[in-house]
């Protein structure tokens, strides 16, 4: 034997006394298969071959960095309102989310022509204008007897500190005969298109306007935007007052109006149905066409791809083409015959589960590791769904095969844990032929990296964008009718303006405002972020998953970088979704939530994530300890289960103890859960507040309608009284609702990744659930062809044949009693 062949030939057997060692630690693994000396010897060969030419190259890997187009949008536009500033009193007094900096809105409202005269300036911008200039008056009603009949009693000023305050306002029964609004203001507040265009905002901008009108202009022009928004929610309040009335075309006819209340509603997304018009709140999509283009869809494969997950670009060619997203999106759940099937069959809570559903899941459903043959990544992406490009107006569609998909080592899928536990960070190795040579004139700009020189001091704002999955079409269809015409929308990419801040459970209640009296304080993970939607009048739901956000840099203003990537919420405050009235002809979309929505924190992950690129990535920056501390405290099983009040009667009887367990649906449960309908989660943990007459051996028993339709009381004249689910012929308007929001370290709340699939995925990984790794073809034999004699750089790199057990670790790939390649839970030392 050649020296040459003597020195592999040594080589390669002290790899394999070095592995027969550490194998023969394990009391509980087989002896190790005996090697082919031949095979053994190319493999010697192949490898040392391949790290000698590693070792004497040593050139330096390329580096992970900013692309020079990184972070630019190429499309749409913001938001007029994401320089808008907006706040909730905490005594409610606000009714909702206002405003505070009006000059934002300006830009919202143009010039138009009302059909009777061409106007001179837009109705709001001339009640903002009046506003700016001569304040609003310094108090409203806040007394009244039991006729109605206003009891004099001056009130503090509302919005004092942060609107001028006039005294020169004067006031009858009915509202303000002299407010500070301008005749000429007035006259264009009462155009009907003024009127429509005002309903049509979103909702804090309308309860802004709505507040301003009825504090600045006199009651001829507050009277009727009060009362078209009271019918626009399906609500009528007091008796008749002496005001000027108006017939269906805002005409002056007559002298009776109605009465108003101090308060007003709070603010909704709706869809109003009248018989000359439909009213519903605008929300410009095309904003978003092709804006962040480093946001991609993560979406099954087949015949009718589903979006599932937001993932997002960091590095485009001529560098390696590197993909992010959240790790819990990269499982799915199969029954036996490895068909994809949908989530809920691999739900964790019989509530949520459909396991039963032979039809929809089949046999065994089980949690597994998504490959490439389940899902792939499109790039361009604006409508999910069937809508061909020539119909969405998408300029370009780019489709990424996978390849490999690497999750975070510390990212734990046993039962309980999943994003809860961090490190919920996955990477996307792709096939980028097609972006090669077309990824700059496409202007496939990917995001920048996050780095502290680029963070704006003080207050930090961001935005999220991505998509939701839409809510099944057949419950649309039965429980929400009036948005059918609009069902497209729900599959387009929207963006939000986020409020970024220290993870933490709310301390105000989002609904009414306030202070909470017994606020949770439940755990975050270390590496997270958090933030909320501003006006806090969203709730991410199923498919926002590795939504990035995105925060504009200090320096560069024009260009975003990538704060972190959506991994979970606890759940939201409100969520409705439906009929607000009898007739069929209103209805509302209403989601308000306190809760942060948390981020995997990017910049303690791109260290790991260059490597898995075999890229370096280097910072001036000092480790961040947020990467390291976490927020709030574990479970604690001693700690009171209480409601945070989600409601009116909620909000009369404050923040009372869960009563668990109960029965829904003859189920038994010990805790707060997610209620399904017709296939559509509801983003809200929840649970009974008041008893039931119905026991099943003692415990309360609920039927599953006193979700959506409430219970009648057993004794209406008892405030207090128990539900009766045997009763049906009470007052619609005596009902009640047997269940409301759990706060967060409620048994059953949990942080649940929301993926798309309509449930929270189950994390099994203790059991046979998840399924790891294929068996080998060949025995541990086939591992050599990877290269024992490049084991320098192998382990260095910790590549195949070595891998990172769960503490990261990095040691040999080993054989299983079964024979099996698998990485070892913990690395042998």
């Amino acid at each position: 034997m050649s020296n040459i062949y003597k020195h592999f030939y040594t080589l390669f057997i002290k790899e394999k006394e070095k592995l027969d060692r550490r194998i023969s630690q394990r009391q509980d693994a087989s002896p190790a298969p005996a090697f082919q000396t031949p095979l053994a010897v190319g493999a010697a060969l192949l490898g040392l071959g391949v790290s000698s030419l590693l070792l004497g190259a040593s050139a330096p890997r390329e580096k992970l960095e900013d692309h020079p187009m990184c972070g630019i949008t190429t499309g749409g536009q913001a938001e007029c309102y994401f320089d808008c500033e907006i706040l909730a009193l905490a005594d409610a007094s606000s009714s909702g989310q206002i405003v505070t900096n009006l000059e934002c809105l300006n830009d919202c409202f143009v010039n138009q022509n009302s059909g009777k005269r061409q106007q001179t300036k837009h109705c709001i911008n001339s009640l903002i204008s009046d506003v700016l200039e001569e304040g609003i008056c310094s108090f409203e009603f806040c007394s009244f007897d039991e006729d109605y009949n206003y009891v004099e009693f001056p009130c503090p000023a509302l919005y004092e500190g942060i609107f001028k305050i006039s005294e020169f306002c004067t006031e009858n029964n009915c509202g303000y005969t002299k407010g500070t609004c301008s005749e000429d203001t007035e006259q264009l507040l009462l155009e009907p298109d003024c009127i429509n265009e005002v309903f049509e905002q979103p909702g804090f901008i309308l309860n802004t306007i709505s507040q301003l009108i009825g504090l600045s202009c006199s009651s001829n022009v507050s009277v009727i935007y009060e009362d078209f928004q009271r019918e626009s929610s399906g609500i009528a309040i007091g008796p008749p007052c002496e005001v000027i009335d108006y017939d269906e075309d805002y005409d002056y006819v007559g002298e009776e109006g109605s009465n108003i209340t101090g308060n007003r509603l709070a603010p909704t997304q709706s869809v109003l149905q009248y018989p000359d018009i439909t009213l519903k709140t605008q929300l410009n999509f095309n904003n978003t066409r092709h804006r962040y283009p480093w946001v991609c869809s993560l979406r099954s494969t087949g015949s009718r791809p589903e979006h599932l997950c937001a993932v997002t670009l960091l590095s485009v060619p001529p560098k390696p083409t590197v993909v992010v997203g959240a790790a819990h999106c990269t499982f799915i759940c199969k029954n036996d015959n490895e068909k994809a099937i949908p989530v809920c069959c691999c739900a964790p809570d019989e509530v949520e589960s459909c396991a039963d559903d032979k039809t929809k899941c089949g046999n065994k459903p089980e949690v597994y590791k998504m490959t490439g043959d389940d899902v792939e990544i499109l790039c361009g992406e604006w409508e999910t769904g069937d809508t061909p490009m020539v119909l969405s107006g998408e300029k370009y569609n780019v489709l990424l095969p996978i390849k490999e998909i690497v999750r975070h080592p510390n990212f734990n899928t046993t039962q309980g844990a999943g994003p809860i536990g961090g490190s919920d960070i996955a990477i996307f190795k792709v096939d980028d032929i097609s972006i090669q040579k077309k990824a700059s004139s496409l202007r496939l700009n990917p995001i920048c990296l996050p780095t502290k020189q680029k963070q704006t001091a003080g207050k930090q704002t961001g935005i999220h964008t991505g998509w939701s999955k839409p809510p099944p079409f057949h419950f649309v269809e039965d429980q929400a009718a009036g948005y059918l015409p609009l069902y497209r929308d729900f599959f387009k990419q929207w963006h939000y303006k986020m409020d970024i801040d220290t993870c933490r459970d709310p301390l105000l209640n989002g609904l009414f405002g306030g202070f909470l009296d017994f606020p949770s304080d439940s755990y975050y993970p270390p590496a997270t972020v958090c933030a909320k939607d501003f006006s806090r009048q969203s709730c991410f739901s199923t498919g926002d998953s590795g939504s990035p956000l995105m925060v504009r840099e200090k320096t560069r203003p024009m260009r975003f970088y990538a704060e972190g990537i959506l991994s979970f919420v606890k759940g939201c405050d409100v969520f409705t979704f439906g009929g607000i009235d009898d007739d069929g002809k209103l209805w509302q979309l209403n989601q308000q939530s306190e809760n942060p929505s948390t981020y995997t924190k990017l910049s303690c992950f791109l260290p790991w994530v260059a490597k898995q690129y075999g890229l370096e990535y280097t910072t001036s920056d000092d480790t961040d300890p947020a990467c390291f501390e976490s927020q709030g405290n574990p479970p604690d099983e001693e700690e009171i289960c209480r409601i945070t009040p989600s409601n009116l009667v909620d909000f009369i009887v404050g923040e009372v103890e869960c009563i668990l367990p109960f029965y829904y649906g003859g189920t038994k449960y010990d805790e707060c859960v997610l209620f399904d309908e017709s296939g559509f989660v509801y983003p809200i943990f929840r649970c009974p507040t008041r008893g039931s007459t119905e026991k099943i051996d003692g415990i309360n028993s609920y039927p599953t309608t006193a979700l959506t339709e409430g219970l009648c009381p057993d004794d209406s004249s008892d405030p207090a009284s128990d539900l009766n689910p045997n009763i049906q012929d009470c007052d619609p308007l005596a009902r009640r609702a047997p269940f409301s929001q759990c706060k967060n370290n409620c048994p059953g709340v949990r942080a649940f990744g929301i993926i798309g699939g309509g449930a929270a995925l189950a994390f099994l990984g203790a059991t046979a659930g998840i399924q790891f790794l294929a068996p080998a073809a060949a025995g541990l034999g086939a591992v050599g062809v990877a290269g024992f004699g490049g084991n320098a750089v192998a382990e260095m790199m910790c590549v195949t044949p070595y891998c990172r057990d769960r503490a990261g670790a990095c040691c040999l790939i080993q054989p299983t009693p079964n024979n099996f390649l698998a990485c070892p839970d913990i690395c042998p030392v």
